[in-house]
């Protein structure tokens, strides 16, 4: 009995890690820009500074790639890192992977919301097998108030391509089974949780913006916070990006909140398709402007 439910583990492991990516575009698209970021150098080939932005779905759903890559050549070449369902600490404990594993790039952007940024919570298993490094399980304990069970669910979701992809196996096989499912998002509006006073918002995410400076200036990097088009009033992304300012950190905002229309957002947090051209065509200018005077 011991030997066949260690061969049916082994055998979920190996398909896992051959099979799933061979037809989740999700995973290898991951995978595609997870091998890029790490072998960015702060000059491209082409004498070009590299930007890596990593962020999730307002990232993934927000930035049209090839024309903000255009928009900003030849000065910049951009590469992307987009994993839905993130927030700062997957981030900050990602980047650390990432530096440790050889990504050198110039600049390092992080495209949250402030509701993404004072989050105290990582994606789970999916981040313990994608961003964590090993080593770091006790600091992650640490910052995301994780009981014994579910640090323990880490270190073993850390090794294991099957446990830390469990999620993302159960979300392909209901698009699998059920195709119409994400055209149902645009019906599926979930009522956020209130923001905290803009004061608060500030005086948790400026300690973690420095936190995020001081990271990615020890590997050679300056960082900034992208934050996206949002029609939330009380996100206090002005307020953010003045006090980041007083400090010499930057903090990229391309539309004050609620200046884009409601017609041009997906569910009223994520920006469609019309939204995104707005979004990139704007980010462009703003992006080498900002990082000539940084």
């Amino acid at each position: 009995m011991l030997v066949s439910l260690l061969a049916y583990v082994c055998l979920l492991e190996v398909a896992t890690r051959i099979g799933m990516t061979r037809i989740n575009h999700v995973w290898r698209s991951i995978e595609t820009d997870h091998r890029l970021a790490i072998s960015l150098r702060p000059s491209a080939a082409d004498g070009s500074t590299t930007i890596l932005i990593v962020g999730n779905s307002y990232l993934e759903l927000g930035v049209n790639r090839g024309d903000l890559r255009r928009a900003v050549s030849p000065s910049y070449s951009v590469a992307y890192l987009p994993i839905s369902g993130t927030g700062f600490l997957d981030w900050y404990f990602g980047l650390r992977r990432l530096f440790a594993e050889g990504a050198r790039p110039a600049y390092v952007g992080l495209c949250l919301s402030t509701r993404d940024v004072i989050s105290d919570v990582t994606s789970g298993e999916s981040f313990a097998h994608t961003l964590m490094l090993g080593s770091d399980i006790l600091e992650v304990r640490a910052r995301t108030r994780l009981d014994n069970t579910a640090a323990s669910n880490y270190v073993f979701a850390n090794a294991s391509s099957w446990l830390g992809h469990r999620a993302e196996i159960r979300n392909w096989l209901l698009r699998k089974t059920v195709p119409a499912v994400p055209n149902l998002v645009r019906f599926v509006r979930p009522r956020a949780r209130p923001l905290p006073a803009g004061d608060l918002i500030v005086a948790k995410a400026l300690p973690r913006l420095r936190m995020l400076d001081r990271l990615c200036r020890e590997h050679g990097a300056r960082c900034f916070l992208l934050i996206p088009p949002s029609r939330n009033l009380g996100d206090a992304s002005d307020a953010l990006r003045e006090a980041a300012a007083r400090e010499g950190l930057l903090v990229v905002l391309t539309f004050q909140q609620a200046e884009l229309p409601e017609t041009a957002f997906l569910d009223g947090s994520h920006l469609n398709s019309q939204g995104a051209v707005l979004f990139t065509e704007r980010l462009g200018p703003s992006l080498i402007s900002s990082l000539e005077s940084y």
